[in-house]
């Protein structure tokens, strides 16, 4: 994003992974980290990921640049 011009509150929307339950608390104090409010809109799925031993992924959308 920073290569577009970008940062974090450029962020509208974001798509969260996590391969079990147990590991929302701990997703969501490091996601607090990164994010203050207003929040981007969120979603949070417990899935299956692609790549062993990962145990979250996030797709992230922005809006950068004019309206």
């Amino acid at each position: 994003m920073a290569a577009a011009g970008g940062t974090l509150a450029d962020v509208t929307q974001v798509m969260i992974y996590i391969t079990d339950a147990k590991h929302f608390a701990a997703m969501n104090e490091v996601y607090k980290e990164y994010f203050i409010e207003p929040y981007p809109n969120r979603a949070t799925v417990v899935a299956g990921l692609l790549v062993p031993g990962m145990n979250v992924e996030m797709l992230v959308h922005a809006h950068i640049g004019a309206a």
